[in-house]
């Protein structure tokens, strides 16, 4: 949240904050849908503008996506929050919409995220990605 923090200190009502969120429910590793009622220490609510549930599915596609299409080796909260940047962005007449990548994908290597068909990814919607 220092990122957000800074950036509306800079451009304030120029600039909107928007959260990916997991859907409530799904097993997330660090992270949990805040409607389940966990809010992180770190996290300043009053800084959010918006939050978009992502479903592990497409934070997995997405994250495919950024490795194929702009050779970004990112973890499965990138592609989240990739995700989230392109309904932003088409939701948009003008402006520029800007995503911070957290996260690599060297712990995901061995789970098939990068080289299986994504319905055969095993235990998609029930592993704890992000």
């Amino acid at each position: 949240m220092g990122v957000a923090r800074r950036f509306k200190e800079e451009l304030g009502d120029r600039v909107t904050i928007v959260a990916a969120e997991p859907m409530q429910g799904e097993p997330v590793q660090g992270l949990r849908s805040l409607d389940d009622g966990f809010i992180p220490p770190i996290i300043d609510l009053s800084l959010l503008d918006r939050k978009i549930f992502v479903t592990n599915r497409d934070a997995v596609i997405w994250t495919r996506r950024l490795l194929d299409e702009e050779g970004l080796f990112a973890g499965v909260s990138s592609g989240a929050i990739a995700r989230v940047a392109v309904r932003i962005a088409s939701e948009m007449d003008e402006g520029n919409v800007v995503f911070i990548v957290c996260d690599d994908g060297w712990k995901y290597l061995s789970s098939g995220v990068y080289t299986l068909p994504v319905d055969e990814v095993a235990d998609l919607e029930s592993t704890v990605w992000w």
